[in-house]
């Protein structure tokens, strides 16, 4: 473990003792704490506990590639419908990729999209888990997550762009002059955001998200990082 690596669990650590304090407080400026959080990542997981409200989501804990990611919004109640089967990483259309990350996770499967159940340690857990949290969605609350990770591209961010939901917001790594966008002024790599989980309310504000607010947050201090970050890369 690097030393920047130890500062940042260190950093989490503690925030996820702290919340077991403060989530009682902040989760009193909600409109509605009975909220679905569908993210393409483990970001949901550390708002709901951020926030002290319960798990209203299936999308804890795990991440999709951005293809299938979009799909599963855009066709939410058909992909939650559907029996959660397993494949082993050689069976995956992301195998490559898989084996890159020498991944060793579950690997979930609704008809034509994958889910790699990141933090989960066997496909029993990952199906009772699923299975759980799916039966909470409140249909009626939903906030949708994106960023621009795991092989996301310009497809993939005018696609997530157009969809037909009010509170929806992608962290992004340039102005793309969409609705949704969320400059992310923390770590990039080639235009990808390796890790939004640390930093997670960094350039939001997750209360005014919520409850359906404009919630930007810290957009000209990214927009000047991301300028000299995509400069020094071109």
């Amino acid at each position: 473990m690097t030393y920047k690596e130890f500062i940042n669990a260190a950093r989490v650590k503690i925030r996820e003792r702290m919340n077991l304090y403060l989530g009682q407080y902040r989760k009193k400026k909600l409109l509605d704490e009975n909220v679905t959080i569908i993210s393409n990542n483990c970001w949901g997981g550390h708002v709901y506990r951020y926030l002290g409200i319960e798990y209203l989501s299936p999308t804890i804990g795990l991440y999709f590639f951005a293809d299938d990611y979009v799909k599963f919004c855009r066709n939410l109640k058909y992909y939650i419908g559907q029996e959660l089967q397993f494949i082993s990483v050689d069976k995956s259309k992301h195998k490559d990729n898989l084996i890159e990350r020498n991944t060793k996770c579950p690997i979930g499967v609704l008809d034509d999209i994958e889910v790699v159940f990141l933090h989960y340690k066997s496909e029993q857990e990952a199906l009772e888990k699923w299975n759980r949290r799916s039966k909470r969605i409140n249909w009626n609350n939903i906030v949708f997550k994106f960023s621009e990770q795991n092989y996301c591209s310009m497809k993939e961010i005018v696609e997530f762009d157009e969809l037909p939901y009010d509170r929806k917001i992608m962290f992004t790594t340039k102005d793309y002059h969409a609705k949704s966008q969320i400059l992310w002024g923390g770590v990039c790599i080639k235009g990808d955001i390796p890790n939004d989980t640390i930093l997670f309310r960094e350039f939001i504000d997750l209360i005014k998200f919520i409850n359906g607010e404009d919630c930007k947050k810290r957009q000209r201090y990214a927009e000047r990082k991301l300028k000299r970050l995509n400069k020094a890369e071109a």
